[in-house]
């Protein structure tokens, strides 16, 4: 039988070039993998600022624990019974 993968919580910190300003934003994300949470970013930051993945830049990612986490919407997630989908 498969082991119910477990979800991690990253905290990914980086800026981002949006015309000739620079932003920058530090994201709690949900995620099995490393490179989901990447995923996860680029889309989020992408739909919601018209941003090319090229225009965002990683500095660093990090696994935190529970009490770590700030955003209250992914500490209701990881603290009720709600089932993040598998992609495959």
């Amino acid at each position: 039988m498969n082991a119910e993968p477990s979800v991690t919580i990253y905290r990914i910190v980086g800026n981002f070039r949006k015309r000739k300003e620079i932003g920058s934003f530090s994201k709690e994300i949900c995620a099995l993998t490393e490179e989901q949470a990447k995923r996860k970013l680029y889309s989020e930051l992408g739909s919601r600022n018209r941003l090319k993945r090229h225009q965002i830049k990683i500095e660093s990612i990090h696994i935190i624990s529970l009490e770590e986490v700030t955003d209250p919407l992914v500490k209701k997630i990881i603290t009720s019974d709600f089932k993040i989908p598998i992609e495959e």
